[in-house]
């Protein structure tokens, strides 16, 4: 019964293959067959598709047929793309599997030598597999051109066609040697990482240079991958990688992504990989079959989402920093979810039921919390893109009697100051909570800085809460950033505490009136912090937004904005 709605649900979909005769493109073509797909399966060899073919229908899935592809061939890509539009009128999903290794491998004795490495390791393996085999110059152009080009021009041809489907998806096997990790060249590495400023034009021009150096023996001296071999093979999936992400930003409709199979026994290896095919397909099976809306833009190691962008989000259990979660993490962003509470935390990670957001404890202002946060960071992704300090406290105590009632309340007034008001006749400011405040806001961002590579403060502009300020002289030197040093800023937070408890806030010109004096000073320490921090890291991006009134536990549920709004 659950078979046939399987089946039900995808068979009026349509699906291409490349490299479909065999390997994980034939498990591939399999697995998708089996779900009701109707699925084109392509090869350059008609006789080994054809039989590829042949020997699925034995199996009873006659919903697969064959068309011929040479991946690297417009010309080849465009019959395609007319045999697909004239039979079917639209397609849904586009695998692109077809690859070669840009290599040439000699060995006397195919049967001994898998013999002899079925005895090792997979580092093993591969190691004693590089041993018999070179990089010649043809083989490395041949590889540029099926496993980078080829996946653009097949991707290109069929485009529109995905755009008729109204839930276009594309899964490009890739591997974990497309890894950035691989190249020496920092500047190469930060190019190809950076989306924003990159194009497929320039990718091109980076397969050209490549295929130059590699002529020239100037692979190393230019940061191209060299240690380990595979160089072609290396740099051309990180070309796909790259073009992958740009396609995914340029068609946002579509679902885009990458996925590594993991070491997968194939002719590719000698079949000494430690996955079966059908434990490889697993990834791309995924995100072939992903629900609309899904993500894109992601990468796939084996089945577990290792995104290209990493993200931290402090406070990210509720309110707005669980949104900010959400929204992150539907882009294909990887994204670690901290706040105090465990428990919180865990269930949070559970209600948003996304692969690609983990929980990690964290305390804002302890320096040993951040520490452990930022050891965990390293190890699992070794770099941070993104980190959105969000975590906040009022800083006040309150005390409303039924809680319903009084947001009952406050959501039968009309305009927004006379909320704040009437919330403000119903707390007070300890000096503790005060201290609590400074720390938790202010102190925070202070642990992290060694993260950042882009820093988002969730606050209010600068000259907006300068206004609270009665005293000119602070509000001059708040705003006056070429002249404030982080150990200034460290200096008037203690010194607005104590001004707190002596009862001096308004002598020195600190915020006063309207209430919520500690979360106005700790938010205008926190911007002139971000401030400095810009102005020391030029090469980072980091803002601060203020959100608007949104409608949080903060504010008792009376915004006037959602967290959806927020985003």
């Amino acid at each position: 019964m659950m078979e046939g709605h399987v089946r039900g649900q995808y068979e009026k979909e349509v699906a291409v293959v490349t490299g479909g005769n065999r390997g994980i493109g034939l498990e591939i073509c399999k697995q998708l067959a089996s779900k009701g797909v109707t699925v084109v399966l392509t090869a350059r060899d008609e006789k080994r598709g054809a039989e590829a073919v042949k020997n699925l229908a034995s199996q009873g899935l006659s919903n697969v047929l064959f068309h011929q592809l040479e991946v690297g061939d417009l010309s080849s890509a465009a019959r395609l793309a007319d045999f697909i539009r004239e039979k079917f009128g639209k397609l849904d999903i586009l695998v692109n599997n077809a690859a070669i290794a840009g290599s040439k491998t000699e060995i006397s004795n195919p049967e001994s030598f898998k013999l002899e490495l079925a005895g090792m390791n997979a580092q093993e393996k591969l190691e004693r597999i590089r041993r018999h085999t070179t990089d010649p110059y043809d083989k490395a152009e041949e590889c540029l051109r099926t496993n980078y080009h080829g996946t653009k021009i097949v991707t290109e041809a069929l485009l529109p066609l995905l755009h008729l489907s109204s839930h276009g998806r594309i899964v490009n096997i890739s591997s974990r040697f497309g890894l950035l990790r691989f190249f020496s060249g920092e500047e190469l590495k930060k190019e190809l990482n950076n989306i924003n400023n990159l194009s497929v034009e320039r990718l091109d021009e980076l397969s050209e240079l490549f295929l130059k150096d590699f002529e020239n023996g100037q692979l190393e001296p230019h940061g191209w991958p060299v240690e380990g071999g595979y160089p072609a093979y290396k740099v051309s999936k990180a070309l796909a990688n790259a073009c992958s992400r740009i396609i995914a930003k340029k068609h946002p409709t579509l679902c885009i992504n990458c996925v590594h199979p993991g070491y997968v026994n194939t002719d590719m290896n000698f079949h000494t990989g430690v996955l079966t095919v059908e434990e490889g397909t697993r990834g791309a099976l995924i995100l072939a079959l992903l629900p609309k809306g899904g993500m894109t833009g992601a990468y796939l190691d084996c089945t577990e989402v290792a995104s290209f962008v990493v993200a931290v989000v402090t406070g990210g259990n509720r309110g707005i920093g669980l949104e900010i979660c959400k929204q992150l993490a539907s882009n294909g962003i990887t994204v670690v979810l901290t706040a105090r509470d465990e428990k919180r935390g865990a269930e949070a990670v559970s209600t948003l039921g996304l692969s690609n957001v983990v929980y990690h404890q964290l305390e804002v202002s302890d320096p040993s919390s951040a520490a452990r946060l930022a050891d965990f960071i390293k190890e699992k992704f070794g770099k941070l893109d993104i980190l959105v300090n969000n975590a906040g406290i009022t800083g006040t105590t309150s005390n409303v009697g039924d809680l319903e009632t009084f947001r009952q309340e406050l959501a039968g007034m009309d305009d927004l100051m006379e909320r704040i008001q009437t919330i403000n006749k119903h707390i007070t400011e300890p000096y503790e909570e005060a201290e609590k405040c400074l720390s938790f806001l202010f102190c925070s961002p202070h642990p992290m800085e060694g993260l950042l590579t882009c820093h988002l403060t969730m606050d209010y502009s600068g000259s907006i809460l300068l206004q609270f300020f009665s005293g000119d002289e602070l509000k001059e030197e708040l705003n006056n950033i070429d002249s404030l040093s982080e150990q200034r800023v460290d200096e008037l937070s203690e010194l607005f505490l104590k001004d707190f408890k002596d009862g001096q806030l308004e002598a020195r010109g600190w915020p006063k009136e309207g209430g919520f004096i500690s979360y106005k000073e700790s938010k205008a320490l926190a911007n002139a912090y971000s401030r400095i921090l810009a102005k020391e890291h030029p090469s980072l991006c980091i803002n601060c937004v203020h959100p608007g009134y949104v409608e949080t536990d903060m504010n008792f549920q009376v915004g006037h904005l959602t967290v959806e709004e927020l985003s």
